[in-house]
């Protein structure tokens, strides 16, 4: 990653934290493992920031296409966006990333060469189920109905399922791999409910949300709860 901020960069690194700290989930009780899980999480909030922006800039633009009002709010939020990433890079230096990520690496390759298939097997599996059932607890009584936050859980542990099932895919059951491409799909879904919620929350104080702009919103957001409704009901039938 360079010091342009380039986006495609920014986003492969936020995922690969993401999914970092997921996987690190196969060894909790190793100390130093954990001490890393903390030190991404702590870069994952820095590039979280910047993504909450790039989101909100990247709504603001749709909407202003759409509507053709706004151009003022879309600059503003560019130059935000722009800002902050000024400050991003030396930020994410000064918590030692590079050389986490270099340790990260280094004790799992270490930890993979020493671990047999079929204890990597049942260990990956048996979490897989682990979460699997934290899944299904936060989707049981979901309802189009239900409050946006509630929809939000679930969105978190489809996001770990999903990093899981992915990084473990070749020692996992067959039954666990095929629900791989719709959790993606139902975690799409509801990665657009939670940024047309996160944009409307964290709308700058000094900025009116024109009318225009929330009648789309709200147009949008239902229009993804449905669909994020019907994905979850297409995963519980192959369940």
């Amino acid at each position: 990653m360079t010091d342009d901020g380039d986006s495609e960069a920014l986003h492969d690194l936020r995922v690969n934290l993401r999914s970092l700290r997921v996987l690190q989930g196969l060894y909790p009780r190793c100390h130093i493992m954990q001490e890393q899980k903390k030190q991404l999480g702590i870069a994952a909030a820095l590039t979280g920031q910047d993504r909450d922006r790039e989101v909100r800039l990247a709504l603001a633009e749709s909407l202003y296409a759409k509507t053709g009002y706004g151009a003022e709010i879309v600059s503003l939020l560019a130059d935000n966006l722009l800002a902050l990433r000024q400050h991003l890079l030396p930020e994410l230096h000064a918590t030692a990333l590079a050389e986490t990520l270099s340790q990260v690496s280094s004790i799992w390759d270490r930890k993979m060469r020493h671990k047999r298939k079929s204890v990597l097997q049942l260990a990956a599996r048996q979490k897989s189920r682990q979460l699997e059932k934290r899944f299904l607890k936060a989707a049981a009584d979901l309802k189009l109905s239900s409050p946006i936050a509630d929809w939000h859980s679930l969105r978190l542990q489809v996001k770990q399922l999903r990093y899981w099932g992915q990084g473990f895919a070749a020692v996992l059951t067959k039954r666990q791999n095929r629900r791989l491409s719709v959790l993606i799909k139902l975690q799409q879904s509801l990665g657009l409910l939670h940024d047309i919620a996160l944009f409307e929350a964290q709308w700058p104080q000094e900025l009116v949300l024109p009318k225009r702009w929330q009648k789309r919103l709200n147009k949008q957001q239902q229009h993804a709860l449905n669909d994020a409704a019907d994905v979850l009901q297409q995963l519980k039938k192959i369940w």
